[in-house]
């Protein structure tokens, strides 16, 4: 992939956070059918084109335009071709002008990225947004697109560049192949269309949708029944993405044999209806149509991006989803109560947040982030950096002095430094250390910081989520729970050294009169 950047600001995101994107990108796809240096096709100033039978050039019917855009970016001249028109009557067609350029060397997709305020960048929320150029004609694979990053929603926060990574990885595989307006144009893997041509060579055209009609060997509607309140039964039509590798990853991910395919999002409008995974069923995936944090590109993902046809996937670079997994059939075909309770359990048990004071940006939950770090008031005594994972909390952490004691409201989990040992896995409360030796196992902590006492319970994650060498089952001792003694809060603690001064205090005029009576 060639990224061509115009007008980016600010320079960090040409430095780090687009090499970062393009270099996950290029090792979890790789093009099946290589070809030689890319050049586009010129754009025509009528927007009016002719195609010849075994021609893989794009004719004007009328002169070519002075210039051709991507998107908002002007495309260079060297990366054009030759401006080819043909007659009114479209029995006259060839080259005029400028020879062909030098193109775009040792790259399969060129990607022109920008930052420029657009009128989509004034729609609510819109952090970036892209989408392919220009397809090659062999296989209809698209070799040019662009990614617009709006200036206004761009942070340059350190907190939030996992986010921003994420959504520019999102916005380059929609350009790449995950769009309604590609649907129609992908092949099996003996790169026949899986969408019926006409004779002009392309699919027939939605004109209610805008979009190239696809197949049911790409999309299929299924009608659903939906119980949505005390038994009443509604019908619902879905649309779900049916290709085979698809199907296979959906069915595996959620323990269900029968499912037909991937459900696509049904709402949105356009832009985000059809071109995106349905929120409900896949939540944090990164191609669903709204950004949770946690986002993860999944299998899912990678399986639709290789039955495009245009691409082998790479599914060591998948990343875990937790959401929906093994919960079978019931989850993913039904909407009920029982279903939004699961759901609401789910976003409990994966969802991170960002807090915001006075409207402004302070931190996330991320727990691989050092500056997410708390202040001085630590409630659970977390850690945030490098080698810190999310723990279940059992019960709430209490902070207590020898007349205060604090407890915080919101608890649950929170973000704790592990390691690993011969033995298995630590969990590290400050620069104590607790023995995780199984799934479950409950620590108990309670130790001394800033002046408080915190105290409190953990809950051991399972050793092999996070090390490769762990206790064997014979190996695991009996199950109780890791304690620590309790700490008094009144001990070694400013509380105890206002006392021994106010002791000293009432003391001192007795100390005073022995010393009179002394001189006597």
């Amino acid at each position: 992939m060639h990224a061509y950047i115009i007008d980016l600001f600010p320079l960090c995101f040409k430095d780090k956070l687009l090499p970062q994107a393009i270099d996950y990108l290029q090792k979890a796809f790789r093009v099946r059918r290589q070809s030689g240096p890319i050049l586009l096709s010129r754009q025509c100033a009528t927007n009016q084109y002719l195609r010849k039978r075994d021609d893989p050039h794009r004719y004007c019917q009328g002169p070519c335009a002075d210039i051709t855009k991507c998107g908002p970016v002007v495309v260079p001249e060297q990366h054009l071709q030759q401006c080819r028109v043909c007659s009114e009557s479209g029995k006259s067609c060839g080259p005029v002008g400028p020879p062909d350029g030098e193109g775009v060397a040792r790259a399969d997709f060129v990607l022109y990225v920008s930052a420029t305020t657009t009128e989509r960048c004034g729609q609510e929320n819109i952090v970036a947004y892209a989408a392919y150029c220009q397809l090659e004609s062999e296989l209809d694979r698209p070799i040019a697109g662009y990614a617009n990053l709006c200036p206004n929603m761009i942070s340059t926060q350190h907190q939030e560049f996992e986010g921003m990574l994420s959504t520019v990885k999102h916005e380059i595989i929609h350009a790449l192949g995950f769009s309604a307006g590609l649907f129609a144009f992908y092949h099996d893997d003996d790169g026949k269309p899986l969408t019926p041509r006409s004779a002009s060579g392309l699919p027939a055209y939605n004109e209610s949708l805008g979009l190239y009609q696809w197949s049911d060997k790409v999309i299929k509607r299924a009608t659903r029944l939906w119980d949505i309140r005390g038994g009443h039964m509604v019908r619902h039509t879905v649309h779900l993405l049916a290709t085979p590798r698809v199907v296979e990853e959906a069915r595996r991910h959620f323990n269900c044999p029968i499912l037909e395919g991937m459900e696509l999002e049904n709402q949105g409008g356009a832009g985000t209806e059809f071109n995106h995974w349905e929120k409900r069923l896949l939540e944090n995936e990164a191609m669903t149509g709204s950004h949770t944090q946690n986002r993860v590109f999944s299998r899912i993902t990678l399986a639709i991006m290789e039955d495009t046809g245009w691409y082998r996937a790479n599914y060591s670079m998948a990343e875990n989803l937790e959401w929906g997994r093994f919960l079978g059939c019931d989850f993913v075909m039904k909407s009920s109560l029982i279903h939004s309770q699961i759901n609401l359990l789910l976003l409990f048990l994966i969802q991170e947040f960002s807090w915001h004071v006075g409207g402004e940006y302070q931190r996330s939950s991320y727990c691989g982030i050092q500056e997410n770090q708390p202040g001085e008031i630590n409630y659970g005594v977390e850690h945030y950096g490098p080698g810190s994972v999310c723990l279940y909390q059992k019960s709430p952490f209490v902070m207590e002095q020898c007349t205060k004691r604090m407890t915080y409201p919101d608890w649950g989990s929170g973000c704790y430094k592990v390691s690993c040992t011969a033995q298995g896995l630590l969990v590290w409360v400050q620069n104590d250390s607790y023995p995780c030796v199984r799934t479950g196992q409950v620590i108990s902590v309670s130790i001394r910081m800033n002046g408080w006492v915190y105290s409190g319970q953990l809950i051991c994650p399972t050793c092999s989520d996070f090390c490769s060498d762990c206790p064997l089952p014979h190996e695991i001792p009996p199950l109780n729970t890791t304690k620590s003694a309790r700490l008094d809060p009144c001990s070694r603690s400013s509380c105890l050294v206002v006392n021994l001064w106010q002791l000293l205090f009432s003391l001192t005029p007795l100390l005073i009169g022995f010393l009179l009576c002394g001189r006597d």
